[in-house]
């Protein structure tokens, strides 16, 4: 289950998407980000719980820094944070992996620091199924159908459907936070 979680929603970005009978992309697909929002991965708005939120901090027109928060396992009291950093590219949200963002971001569990025997452990676990990704470029396009917008993802310019995920953009103030 780790490995399906980093794979998907802890990845802010996916390779510049190349996506068949795709709709027109969006000239800037992290205006939201611009206008204030969070990037909400698997959404429910029942109980406004994302299994991942995304902060951007726009660099520019095409760079951004991203925080990226969310959820592990199936365990709703594990989180990890990391900080990453990426491009816009061809209408694609992109991050090349880099274990290095894994390995200094923050294990916690129910908010708190992991013992140091368990954050070892999980900080292992998370590296070990990182690591085929290392140097691979992971893009987004968001698109939308019938009212629902999923995230096409791509690594290294190859589609990767399996990876696709419900994403929102949600405002601070809509009472968003982690959680299934």
């Amino acid at each position: 289950m780790i490995v399906a979680l980093l794979l998907t929603s802890l990845l802010p970005g996916q390779s510049a998407p190349v996506v068949p009978d795709a709709p027109a992309l969006s000239a800037d697909p992290l205006a939201p980000a611009r206008a204030g929002k969070l990037r909400c991965i698997s959404p429910n708005p029942a109980r406004l719980t994302c299994q991942t939120i995304i902060r951007y901090k726009l660099s520019g027109a095409k760079s951004f820094d991203a925080k990226v928060s969310g959820l592990v396992g199936g365990d709703p009291t594990l989180l990890l944070r990391y900080d990453t950093f990426g491009d816009i590219e061809q209408g694609g949200v992109c991050v090349t992996m880099r274990i290095g963002d894994f390995q200094n971001g923050m294990l916690l569990r129910s908010g708190k620091k992991l013992s140091p025997n368990d954050e070892r452990a999980l900080r292992l676990q998370v590296l070990d199924t990182v690591q085929p990704m290392q140097g691979k470029k992971r893009c987004y396009i968001d698109r939308t159908e019938a009212g629902v917008t999923r995230a096409v993802v791509t690594i290294d310019g190859v589609a990767h459907p399996e990876l696709g995920q419900t994403v929102a953009w949600v405002s601070p103030s809509d009472g968003y936070a982690l959680g299934r």
